[in-house]
């Protein structure tokens, strides 16, 4: 007599909870359009917030189409997010990677001041999206407080306190050492427009950047002998390459202020 067949056995269904859960796409940091688009994502959020920043605007700069945002990100929220996650992890690379944690305090303070300065040259979106963001309370100023900005507040504070311990910090209280040190080191780099009607030359410029880290390394460090290097833009040296100069404002030109007290009419 012959055996019947037993049918194969089914697969498993997922249970209601797992088949409305979304897949989660995954992340492809290596794909050149994700990598394009978070770039200009950078650029339109830092210039003009989050508000006001539109994903046409983003997809455009990335030249790229407005529903391969939608392909990579879930929203617009989830895009800021992304880029700056990106940012900040630009920033560890730069900064922080590499570092001897064994080193002098005054040391170690000294180098991370002067890769923060030359990351804030060549990223100002980091100080210009945060300028944008904390000036109101909103839930995103707190997620990126509490994901980025804290972490790296504790840490500054930890090796701020080492270095007055060691006696070559200035007498800067620790409770506004970290402002000023952020401000001063970008600063002049997230309103580049305004330092180049000033300075007459690109702020970024590798003389006035290594000049600027040499000047804030002495205001934070008057104790290390690091604060005393002999470069400065008036050293033989860098005075025997002539600086860039910027012949023409971009947008218009500048009026000298009036020498009878009232402004010049634009």
């Amino acid at each position: 007599m012959a055996r019947s067949r037993r049918p194969p056995p089914r697969a498993a269904r997922p249970s209601p909870a797992a088949a409305s859960r979304p897949r989660r796409r995954p992340r492809r940091s290596s794909d050149p359009l994700r990598a394009r688009l978070l770039a200009a994502a950078l650029v339109e959020f830092a210039r003009h917030g989050f508000e006001g920043a539109s994903t046409r605007a983003i997809a455009q700069r990335a030249r790229a189409h407005q529903p391969q945002i939608n392909y990579h990100f879930a929203s617009k929220q989830e895009l800021w997010k992304a880029a700056v996650d990106h940012l900040f992890a630009r920033l560890d690379a730069i900064v922080f990677d590499g570092l001897d944690g064994s080193a002098e305090p005054a040391e170690l303070l000294a180098t991370v001041v002067r890769r923060f300065v030359r990351f804030a040259a060549r990223h100002p979106e980091l100080n210009r999206i945060m300028v944008q963001e904390a000036t109101a309370a909103t839930a995103r100023v707190g997620w990126i407080v509490e994901r980025h900005v804290r972490p790296r507040y504790e840490a500054f504070l930890a090796l701020w306190r080492r270095v007055r311990a060691a006696g070559a910090a200035a007498p800067i209280d620790e409770r506004v050492a970290y402002h000023a040190f952020v401000g001063a080191a970008s600063l002049v780099y997230a309103n580049a427009p305004e330092a180049r009607r000033l300075l007459g030359r690109e702020p970024s410029d590798p003389e006035l950047l290594e000049a600027h880290a040499d000047a804030l390394v002495a205001m934070l460090l008057p104790g290390h002998a690091e604060a005393r290097r002999p470069e400065s833009l008036g050293s033989t040296a860098r005075a025997a390459r002539p600086p860039r100069r910027i012949t023409a404002p971009p947008e218009g030109g500048v009026r000298a202020p009036a020498t009878d007290g009232r402004r010049n009419q634009a």
